[in-house]
Formats: structure tokens, C-alpha cells, sequence
């Protein structure tokens, strides 16, 4: 189903209930910092969450997750508790982390959790260390092809270390709608791997609609979709009726367009995105998508690891709103993937990527709003555009133009200061 086509649901009450979802992580109850000095132990096992001190120690909270971290130590945890800043802390179910050091166990122990900022440590989660520093020789903008597809480095700017993959709107390429533009004002790599820009949930064989007609949670009809457009990554073959070789996949396209690359731009260090047995080292993979190519990324990275995942006008379901894309544990950590949908599709698209699972309420954003966008902030309702510089309804919002008033937000879902 084009998206250009898509029912635009925008009922008022539909996007007030939009705007106040989220993933379900609500405010952190615990302990609460003293003024100086350590906090005094509280009477059971610890608060819900325990917060975590900034340099010396506070002990459990009461029954209630009141207990107090002093200024100067490590905090005590609750039973559930965030990754903090810097650290591993330990604690609850998760742990939370002390600013300056560990955060101390809460009575009833759990799990270490580690994070280095952000939602559960997501700055490390979504960028784990490579095996080398990237090498990069040339300053200079390379721009190249393969197979007719774009390859392009800007060696004149701070190498970013990450890959960017292009996936256009339905039955068009290559790029992604234009959003590559503002991707390439940095020194990130970028390749648009060709792939069946046609396949959609139209293309699942009648058989399976029906099934979801009488039966909507059937898990092997809902799964056709996001097993086809997943075949197209790598050619596994988890449907038999559209069939990708995996010589032919989106996948081993992008490896051999960086073997070529390796020799057309050897100071571009391409040969960092492989690992040593040959393979695309994923991780160091960001992928970003308009329309047809936001629901391709969407539905690919719940079974693929990725770095990171930047949907522009998408995803719509496609016919099966009990898609197992939506409802099985995602490869791609969630603190990772982003959205960008305008106020017209919103209540089409956002319920879609709260099923699965992707985090944060709705932040609502305006032409010139300058934030700061936080990092728990993943989903944004872009509202209005003027058509030109700041462009707003079915696109991509992001350009190059630095007169773009989405900036500010178009920043922070690619990970640049403000």
C-alpha cells in the first residue's frame, strides 16, 4: 500500500491520545539526594528505584523508595533503578549507576545494569565500541557508485565512524527521499543499496489476508510482511513466495560496494565496516528511510542488529496491524530507532512503533522550535513545513539547507550537537 495513499486519520482526540503515550517507562521514584554527607538507612529492603548519590553514600530507602543519597558518594538502588551516566551500578532489577561512581546494591540485590547516558546507558547500547579506531587518510569529498547506487564519504569533516544505508519511498530510488542531503553535511559513509522498492503488504498472497479477516492474531500470517521485506536484507528465504538470493541482497550489496569502495577511495577507510571474517559489521550500521524505506527499516530492524534506525513518514502497517515485526523482541535495541511523522499521518503511523515497543511520549514539534530534545525523546510530530527550505507533510523534513527549521530536531535524531 503507498504511503502517498495512506488513510490520514486526524482526529483530534486520536493525537491528544497520541501525544500522551509512551513506551511505559514513567518517572523514577526513589531516593532523593541529601544536601551533604550520606543519607540516612531506611527501615526495610530499599525504595522502587533507589537514585543513584553523586560522591559519597546513601543508604536503601524505606518501604516507600524515600530513603536519601547523600551529594558526595554513590547512591543505593531500588529494585528496578537506570543505567546512570558513566558507570555500572548495581541494584533492583536493572541497577542504576552513581555519576562518580557505583551505585551500591539495594537490600534485595538484582542485576548490574551499565549505560553511559541517556535511557538505559543508550548512547553505548546503540554504539558499542568498534574493534580500531576508523583511519581516515583524505579530507577530500569522494563521491562514487555501485551498480548505479551512490556511495559518498565527506572526508572534509570529523569522521563519524558509522555507515548510513538509503531505502526511497515505494517504487522509487535510490537515496531516501532526500534526507541523505543533511547526512551528508557530516562525515558519516553512505551507501543506497538497491532492493524490490515494489514489495509491500499487497504482495502477501491472499491466503494469508483472509487468515487475518477471521484470525488477526495469527502469528504466520502476520509475519509474511516483515519476513519478506527482512528476505530482502539478506535473502534468507523466511518466505516462499517472493524470493531474494542471498548473492543478490540488500546485505551483500552494500559488502561488495564497500570492497570497491576500498579501492576507489582509499583514504575514505571503508574496510572499517567489515569485520574480519568479511562480514558488515552491523553495529557501525545507521539506516534511515522515507516512506516505503521507514517501514522497510522498521520491519528489518526488529530482526537485524543495527546502530541506529531514522524513520521519515512512516511506518504504516500495511494491512497487517498485528505484524510480528511490532510484537517480537527487537534486534535493534528501541532506545535506538527515531520517527519523524507529520501532524496529517500521525495517528496512523505512531501507533505502529508504540506496539513495538520504540520509546518516549510524542514530543510535539513547531517551524523554529530549538528544544533541547532529550535523550528519551524518540518519537516527533513534525506540525506544519513552508513547503520549500522546511519542508512539512509526506517527506523527510531534513535537508542540508541550513536555514531548515527543523534542524534542532533533525540534530538529534542523527546524534550531532545542537
Amino acid at each position: 500500500m503507498s504511503l502517498s495513499r495512506s488513510r490520514l486519520f486526524a482526529a483530534s482526540a486520536a493525537l491528544s491520545l497520541l501525544g500522551a503515550c509512551s513506551s511505559g517507562s514513567g518517572p523514577i521514584h526513589g531516593g532523593v539526594a541529601g544536601a551533604n554527607g550520606s543519607g540516612a538507612a531506611g527501615n526495610t529492603t530499599g525504595g522502587s528505584t533507589g537514585v543513584a548519590g553523586q560522591n559519597a553514600s546513601g543508604a536503601a530507602g524505606d518501604s516507600t523508595g524515600s530513603g536519601t543519597a547523600g551529594q558526595t558518594g554513590s547512591g543505593s538502588a531500588g529494585s528496578t533503578g537506570t543505567a546512570g551516566s558513566n558507570t555500572t551500578g548495581v541494584g533492583g532489577t536493572t541497577g542504576a549507576a552513581g555519576v562518580g561512581a557505583s551505585g551500591a546494591a539495594g537490600a534485595a540485590g538484582g542485576a548490574t545494569g551499565t549505560g553511559t547516558g541517556g535511557m538505559m546507558g543508550a548512547s553505548s547500547e546503540c554504539s558499542p565500541p568498534p574493534p580500531r579506531p576508523i583511519n581516515v587518510t583524505d579530507t577530500k569529498v569522494w563521491q562514487g557508485n555501485f551498480n548505479g547506487q551512490p556511495l559518498y564519504f565527506n572526508g572534509s569533516k570529523k569522521a563519524e565512524g558509522k555507515l548510513f544505508l538509503l531505502l526511497p519511498g515505494i517504487g522509487n530510488g535510490p537515496g531516501a527521499g532526500g534526507f541523505e542531503s543533511f547526512v551528508e553535511v557530516y562525515g558519516f559513509h553512505v551507501f543506497g543499496p538497491k532492493t524490490n522498492t515494489n514489495l509491500t503488504g499487497g504482495s502477501v498472497p491472499q491466503m494469508y489476508k483472509d487468515t487475518i479477516k477471521t484470525d488477526p492474531m495469527n502469528k504466520e500470517a502476520n509475519r509474511q510482511v516483515g519476513d519478506a521485506r527482512t528476505d530482502e536484507w539478506d535473502g534468507k528465504g523466511r518466505v516462499t513466495w517472493n524470493t531474494v538470493s542471498p548473492a543478490n541482497s540488500m546485505q551483500q550489496e552494500t559488502i561488495d560496494a564497500i570492497h570497491y569502495a576500498m579501492t576507489a577511495d582509499p583514504g575514505g577507510d571503508w574496510g572499517f565496516f567489515l569485520n574480519a571474517d568479511g562480514t558488515l559489521r552491523t553495529t557501525d550500521v545507521y539506516v534511515v528511510g522515507y516512506s516505503w524505506g521507514a517501514q522497510t527499516w522498521s520491519m528489518v530492524s526488529t530482526y537485524i542488529r543495527f546502530g541506529k534506525v531514522i524513520a521519515a513518514s512512516g511506518p504504516v502497517n500495511e494491512g497487517f496491524p498485528n505484524g510480528t515485526w511490532m510484537t517480537d523482541p527487537s534486534a535493534t535495541p528501541v532506545n535506538c530507532k527515531y520517527a519523524l511523522v507529520s501532524d496529517g499521518q500521525a495517528a496512523e503511523m505512531f501507533p505502529n512503533v508504540m506496539k513495538a515497543g520504540w520509546p518516549g511520549q510524542v514530543v510535539q514539534v513547531h517551524l523554529g522550535d530549538k528544544g533541547p530534545y532529550t535523550d528519551d525523546q524518540h518519537l516527533f510530530q513534525m506540525n506544519g513545513g513552508d513547503g520549500g527550505t522546511s519542508p512539512g507533510g509526506h517527506t523527510v523534513f531534513c535537508n542540508s539547507n541550513p536555514a531548515n527549521q527543523w534542524w534542532p530536531v533533525c540534530k538529534h535524531v542523527l546524534g550531532e550537537p545542537p
